[in-house]
């Protein structure tokens, strides 16, 4: 390097320090172009798969005469590759049309197995390039996390270093200004300042230009990674791949608007939202979500479960920071304060403040001076309402929780949403017994709909054009078929159990009360000798020879007792644990290798918790409501989860778990009927009071002994 001052000028070469960082900012854009690269090997590779598999009497389909192509030895469609309709005019039998048609047939059917390639590894049948893609999505992911930022800065001090130096040449173009030995002095600090500043970025970016060269990532630990939760992974695919590849369906082309109209679709969609202090990636759909939160301000988030509301939600409180907004407030379940906690620390640049406890009024007050995400729980709300003044964005999760308009603490949560400046109610189950409920919460949320959505549902058949225009403002409802198309398969067995003399007697004898039978049909005479129980058995034998994790669910804790017993020791997540150590249960049974088994009891294990880890779940007995089974499911069927999933419910022949059964189904109708999508569709009597006559049923079991 040479520095030089005096009349003719400054000669400083920061040539040597250009040079690094244009191989600096390289970086980034290499590891993405190795991602689509990767990813058109995936693609490659498939198709070519496809067709090898394909006979070539298929491309009849397609429009080719295939007769010819038979006899001149063409097997498979894969024959055709590297074929011009003129090469296959060489061969005995094939003319023009019949070469030309056969050509057109091969491109249609490429193309059409590239589009229904299935761009996502699957761990139980790898491809040889799903390496390849897996480690360069998380060697990306690396270089974002460890340098991207190192990189904007060495980018910005090179830029204003050059400033700096144009300054100082123009300053001693100024030929009385060197007369003076004060102002050569200067000029001489000032080059010498300038030159070190020009060899730490040349230095600070060969270090990160190299690093970036020389990083490795052991693959085994990738899929690994993967195998255990592929939503990171996903995400940033669906960020890096051109938008053409995903229309095109390999990744499903998802149906991120939920069934909005048009005009307010387009509104959100132009809704642009400034992400800089969330940390992870959002999937378009999620973004699509965020930018609904901010565009309407007041909404029911009703995302099917395992979707990501949560983070659709502290996506939207990023944005409202980065624009100056300070104060966010989260009310939830006591169950999963901690996962809040965990969620904003791994997800966000925001603070979070946990406000709950004897130390509730102290946290209350450092979050009014310091703002960031206050996390409470519905009865904690109920105390310090009347202390809150102000809310940016308030959050309430689990939403279906405060849809009894009597209820103290549905009160509170209504009087903090008229004095919150956005507001999200979340639920994937907006409705579980009656219509009455969705309509509760979505004039909650947004009151001034009141009287049209009330005069809508009260029509016994609403059009839905016009009922989806109405809510379209207020509910936005995507399902795991609408965005999650990549989910790998579920299969869903009613395991229908007779039971052993013994256990009939142990049912019959029972107290002529529900819960009694419920778990009389369960339980039998000898517990974990019962005839479910020994279906269970069968089951978990099976799944651990093939090394799969099962969530077993049972509404009663004695029956999680027996499960656990039975196992050799398991794990329990039930009421009675603290949140924090459930989180623990929840991490050493995710980083447990191979089988394990976690006994979770329904109504505190099927609410916010993840278990993408896990690939069978096992329902000891059907439940009062479809939700919650539905809930327990979406644990383990949700957004990351890369295997197929195995659901079981099983079924004491001939009790009353059989009338569960038929309640069920009736409150999914009504379900599937007015909140499964973001509009209300056709309507019936059922709907004014769901199951009635399956309560009836139950209540004739019960009698029956």
């Amino acid at each position: 390097m040479q520095v030089r001052s005096g009349r003719g000028g400054v000669h400083l070469d920061a040539g040597f320090a250009s040079e690094q960082v244009k191989r600096l900012m390289q970086v980034l854009p290499k590891a993405r172009a190795e991602i689509i690269a990767a990813t058109e090997a995936v693609i490659a590779e498939s198709a070519l798969a496809e067709m090898k598999a394909t006979p070539i009497a298929d491309l009849k389909d397609y429009g080719a005469s295939v007769g010819p192509l038979q006899s001149a030895g063409f097997r498979t469609v894969a024959d055709l590759s590297g074929h011009s309709y003129r090469s296959l005019q060489s061969y005995r039998g094939i003319g023009e049309v019949t070469a030309l048609g056969a050509i057109d047939a091969f491109l249609k059917f490429q193309e059409a197995a590239r589009a229904n390639v299935r761009l996502l590894p699957d761990p139980e049948s790898r491809r040889p390039s799903d390496g390849r893609l897996l480690v360069s999505l998380a060697k990306y992911e690396t270089l974002v996390r460890e340098i991207s930022n190192r990189v904007d800065e060495a980018q910005v001090k090179y830029v204003e270093a050059g400033e700096r130096l144009q300054a100082l040449r123009g300053k001693t173009r100024v030929r009385d200004h060197l007369f003076s030995l004060t102002a050569q002095a200067d000029l001489a600090r000032s080059t010498a300042q300038l030159a070190g500043e020009f060899r730490w970025i040349n230095a600070e970016a060969r270090n990160l230009a190299d690093y970036s060269e020389q990083l490795t990532l052991d693959v085994a630990e990738v899929w690994r990674r993967y195998a255990g939760n592929a939503a990171p992974f996903i995400a940033l695919l669906e960020n890096v791949l051109p938008p053409k590849v995903v229309a095109k369906g390999a990744l499903g082309g998802p149906d991120m608007r939920g069934g909005l109209p048009a005009e307010i679709a387009d509104a959100v969609e132009a809704t642009s939202v400034d992400l800089r202090l969330l940390t992870a990636n959002l999937r378009r759909y999620q973004q699509f979500g965020t930018q609904y939160v901010i565009c309407q301000k007041r909404v029911l988030l009703g995302d099917d479960m395992g979707l990501g509301k949560t983070i659709q939600v502290l996506a939207s409180m990023c944005h409202l920071a980065a624009q100056g907004r300070t104060h966010f407030f989260v009310v939830a379940p006591n169950s999963v304060l901690v996962n809040w906690e965990r969620e904003v620390k791994k997800h966000t640049k925001l603070s979070p403040i946990v406000i709950h406890g004897s130390d509730r009024d102290d946290e209350l007050d450092q979050w009014e001076r310091e703002g960031g995400v206050g996390i409470t729980t519905y009865t904690t709300l109920g105390r310090l309402v009347d202390r809150i003044k102000a809310v940016d964005l308030l959050a309430v999760d689990e939403a279906h929780a405060v849809k009894n308009p009597d209820a103290q603490r549905t009160q509170a949560v209504a009087r903090l949403s008229g004095q919150s400046a956005h507001v999200v109610f979340m639920s994937g189950t907006a409705l579980e017994n009656r219509l009455s409920e969705l309509q509760f919460l979505v004039t909650t949320v947004q009151p001034n709909v009141n009287a049209e959505v009330a005069s809508l549902l009260k029509q016994v058949r609403p059009a839905p054009a016009e009922v989806r225009t109405k809510l379209a403002p207020v509910y936005l409802r995507r399902t795991q078929a609408d965005v999650l198309t990549e989910l790998p398969d579920i299969t869903e067995t009613d395991e229908v159990v007779p039971l052993e003399p013994a256990d009939v007697q142990a049912y019959r004898m029972s107290p002529d009360n529900l819960m009694h039978k419920r778990l009389a049909a369960t339980i039998g005479a000898g517990g974990q000798q019962s005839a479910k129980f020994d279906r269970l058995r069968d089951l978990l034998e099976g799944y651990q020879g093939e090394g799969r994790k099962v969530a077993v669910f049972s509404f009663f804790r004695q029956v999680l007792d027996d499960v656990s017993t039975m196992v050799g020791g398991c794990a329990q997540i039930h009421g009675s644990i603290s949140a924090e150590e459930r989180q623990k249960v929840l991490d050493r049974f995710a980083a447990q290798e191979g089988f394990g088994v976690l006994a979770l009891q329904i109504e505190a294990g099927g609410v916010g918790i993840n278990l993408q880890c896990a690939q069978v779940v096992i329902l000891m007995e059907p439940q009062f409501k479809p939700s919650t089974e539905r809930q327990a499911i979406a644990r383990v069927r949700r957004m990351g989860q890369t295997r197929k999933v195995n659901a079981h419910r099983l079924i004491a022949k001939g009790t009353v778990d059989e009338a569960l059964v038929l309640l069920i189904e009736q409150k999914k109708q009504v379900f599937e009927d007015y909140a499964q999508h973001s509009s209300v569709k056709d309507a019936s009597g059922m709907a004014i009071d769901a199951g009635g006559a399956a309560m009836e049923e139950l209540r004739g079991i019960v009698a029956r002994g």
